[in-house]
């Protein structure tokens, strides 16, 4: 060994630095989720059928489609991340909720998505569930925004 390569135990407290880091990232993007499901559930209670949520519209201000397309697949991300963290693995909200704000935010047009995805109309799959699970990630567009 060269007097310039690290020792396994320099390797090791950088490690250590580097995972505490990572903690400390992951715990601040668990508080601001925590944040984000606490406005988008009393936004949901709020709301009626069929109404906007005005959490998300009001935090958007209508930007260019690959915009919002980035940040749903920030927030997507930031919830599996959390997820993964969490003990057992458990989400922080059921997926079926997440579905649901992404389909009442006004960021995501169904229609819009499926008739620019054949592949996703042709499977028959669900388009806000393919979205926010795969499509998000892909850089695919949410809608016409």
């Amino acid at each position: 060994m060269t007097e310039t390569e690290p020792t396994l135990g320099e390797d090791v407290e950088a490690l250590r630095a580097e995972l505490a880091e990572t903690q400390a990232r992951l715990k601040e993007a668990q508080g601001e989720l925590a944040r984000l499901v606490r406005l988008a559930e009393a936004d949901l209670q709020r709301r009626r059928p069929g109404e906007q949520s005005s959490v998300v519209a009001s935090s958007v201000r209508r930007p260019a489609a690959k915009e919002v397309a980035a940040r749903i697949a920030r927030f997507a991300h930031l919830y599996r991340e959390a997820a993964s963290a969490s003990p057992e693995r458990a989400p922080v909200v059921p997926e079926a909720t997440m579905l649901g704000w992404l389909e009442t935010s006004g960021l995501f047009d169904r229609q819009f998505y499926l008739t620019c995805n054949d592949d996703v109309a042709g499977a028959g799959a669900d388009p806000t569930q393919h979205y926010y699970n795969h499509g998000s990630e892909e850089g695919r567009l949410p809608s016409t925004l």
